[in-house]
């Protein structure tokens, strides 16, 4: 009996995994299927179909997020000022991030209704742009005036431009007595250092007595190199002082071969304190020392050592880089302080200077030591011994087996499925930050499943898990990005490199230069690139689905290689220009990471040097074996006839051998 209990025993596990393999997945169509049907309802919930929703809603009913449904048939009824469903909503959910969204809506519509008094019960009285300019409205039509002045005024005394909606405001403000010609004056010169010349003529119309240094302020908005030469003709006065300092430190920062043309003159004419001549010479020297002008190296060596910051020094090493001056790279490397010398860009260029300058045994030395890092100098310095790269993939098992999301983070990531991304970031951190070390682990593997990749990156890096490669490095969409770069330039590990830098997987991604999705493409290049593959992009926020912004910014990638052929000045171009990098391939070194590090603007210096990195690391998550970051270092610059490979072919076309130390 025993025996045949256990056979029987036996057979049957097999069986009830089964049932429960099954069971799981009806419930994973039973949650693809309410998913889909959340979209449509929350589409037609935003138009205002109450009956459709009334009738269809059961379908749903359950879903993590089945109340955002009502979030939707609000705001779609919000011009009527549903201040009761607004309540009501609040009551029910009284933790939900969508309180602070239906508040913000109703003040809005509120404002729009010029509904003040019940504006006034909703608003906080501490706001911006806009609804502080509503706010203060509310008060003055509502007759509550009292201590409202300092408040207007505030808001008025800016050198920015504030919006219509303050005009009542303002007007008010203006015929209590509070304008007075100091306060005017006080503005324009707010306005001044904005370099908003529009409203500095608009407010000297207000004065009285228009001083003329205020014509001079909107002579060097407008014009500045030129005014500044005429300067040296104005009387000198506080105001002209301060004018010419401020529109100096412009010019410096602009244009400053053309300052450093008369700038001994303007020094000679105004006199102006010591602290302000050095500043504004520091300006001219490092922005000289970016166009790489001749005067730029004197004007920064002669800089009080108090002004040599890390800038400065920085500046110094990479003019005698771009001159190949080894003895003076060397020399300056040398006398920047400590702390800055040990950082890996530093230590790369001492092992470089030191090589070149003959002392190969103390290069070798940095150069071994920098090899143990993981990252494009330690890659770099590995090449030049030809030692293998130092990559541990170390996932880190102290996640929690028995995770069970909360109900915030399931929200989050329903939402996230439905596209609803600003949403399902709101409801992420109301809950993330309550989470256990061994809690945040377990949901890095869980969103990284959902396909929420920007969160698994974003949890390593709040956890400090820097070698966790899979989830830091998602291989994600994969399938899209072969289909589209077909064994052709870019490679796929190339597109992945430039989505993790672009926008870390973020698929709403959205650039304070208004670039958009995983591969950050501005709307204009995106509509181009969509009329070359027959593609009507009508909305920017299409761009944010990630087949369409794959294959867009794959095509971009196609015509920067068909018009650079060479890596490193495509991703330059990505990231700065095609112009930009035109103008750097040309009478620039020819070595690359030279080139590299003589480029003028930090941000795209360390743009590719984290492209590299991140190729490098895609190409071994991919491949195990990596190529060498010089692979994708050819020497410059434009042309497959001018370009070799670099240090060597040999090192270049290898794949480099890992190694994973304690």
């Amino acid at each position: 009996m025993k025996n045949a209990l256990s056979q029987t025993t036996f057979w049957m596990k097999p069986a009830i995994w089964l049932v429960l393999m099954l069971n799981c997945l009806n419930l994973h169509a039973d949650v693809k299927q309410q998913r889909q049907m959340f979209g449509k309802l929350y589409s037609k919930a935003l138009a205002g179909d109450e009956t459709v929703i009334k009738k269809q809603r059961a379908t749903i009913k359950g879903y993590p997020i089945e109340h955002y449904l009502d979030y939707a048939l609000i705001q779609s009824d919000m011009n009527n000022l549903p201040e009761q469903a607004v309540a009501d909503f609040k009551a029910k959910h009284p933790d939900s991030p969508l309180n602070s969204r239906l508040k913000s809506s109703l003040l809005t519509a509120l404002g729009n209704q010029s509904k003040w008094s019940k504006y006034l019960k909703y608003h906080g009285g501490l706001d911006q742009d806009k609804k502080q300019c509503w706010f203060l409205r509310a008060k003055i039509e509502t007759n509550q005036t009292q201590g409202l002045a300092p408040l207007v005024q505030a808001m008025w005394l800016n050198g920015l431009s504030a919006p219509d909606a303050c005009n009542p405001a303002f007007k008010w403000w203006q015929q209590q007595g509070h304008m007075t010609e100091d306060l005017i004056i006080k503005r324009i010169k707010l306005a001044y250092e904005s370099r908003n010349f529009s409203l500095i003529e608009y407010l000297k119309k207000n004065l009285t007595q228009q001083p003329v240094w205020v014509d001079y302020a909107i002579d060097l908005l407008k014009s500045p190199e030129q005014t500044l030469k005429d300067s040296i003709l104005w009387p000198v006065t506080n105001e002209t002082k301060w004018l010419v300092y401020k529109a100096s430190m412009w010019l410096a920062k602009k244009q400053p071969a053309t300052l450093h043309q008369f700038w001994p003159d303007l020094k000679n004419v105004y006199q102006l304190n010591k602290t302000k001549e050095l500043h504004v010479e520091r300006q001219m020297a490092l922005f000289a020392a970016t166009d790489y002008e001749p005067f730029s190296i004197d004007a920064m060596n002669r800089l009080p050592e108090d002004l040599k910051d890390d800038q400065i020094k920085a500046w110094i090493v990479r003019y005698y880089l771009y001159n190949e001056d080894w003895h003076s790279v060397l020399h300056a490397l040398k006398k920047m302080p400590p702390r800055q010398q040990q950082q890996a860009r530093w230590q790369y260029w001492m092992a470089r200077a030191e090589a070149k300058t003959g002392d190969k045994r103390v290069a070798k030395a940095i150069f071994k030591k920098l090899s143990s890092q993981t990252n494009y100098y330690g890659f770099l310095a590995a090449d030049h011994l030809r030692l293998p790269y130092q990559l541990c993939q170390k996932p880190n098992p102290n996640a929690n087996p028995n995770f069970q999301p909360p109900e915030g983070i399931e929200r989050a990531i329903e939402l996230h499925h439905a596209g609803l991304l600003s949403m399902a970031r709101s409801e992420w951190n109301l809950t993330y930050r309550g989470l256990s070390k061994e809690d945040k682990l377990a949901l890095a593997d869980l969103v990284t499943r959902e396909g929420w990749y920007a969160k698994s990156i974003a949890i390593m890096a709040d956890l400090g898990q820097w070698e966790n490669y899979q989830l830091r490095y998602p291989i994600a969409h994969e399938q899209i990005i072969n289909q589209h770069a077909n064994g052709e330039k870019p490679l796929p590990q190339w597109v992945m490199a430039i989505i993790k830098q672009e926008s870390a997987w973020t698929k709403d991604a959205v650039s304070h230069a208004d670039a958009h999705g995983l591969m950050q493409l501005l709307p204009t290049t995106a509509k181009s690139l969509g009329q070359q593959l027959g593609i009507n992009i009508n909305r920017n926020n299409e761009l944010h689905q990630p087949p369409l912004n794959i294959r867009l910014g794959v095509q971009y990638q196609k015509n920067l290689f068909k018009q650079f052929d060479h890596p490193l000045l495509v991703a330059a171009a990505y990231n700065a220009g095609e112009g930009k990098s035109m103008d750097w391939s040309k009478d620039f070194p020819d070595a690359p990471d030279i080139w590299l590090e003589t480029i003028p603007y930090r941000e795209t210096r360390d743009y590719i040097t984290k492209i590299l990195s991140n190729v490098t690391i895609y190409d071994w998550l991919i491949h195990a074996q990596p190529k060498r970051v010089s692979y994708w270092m050819p020497t410059l610059p434009i042309g497959q006839n001018n370009s070799k490979a670099w240090p060597n072919s040999y090192i270049s076309q290898q794949t480099a051998p890992i190694q994973c130390s304690p």
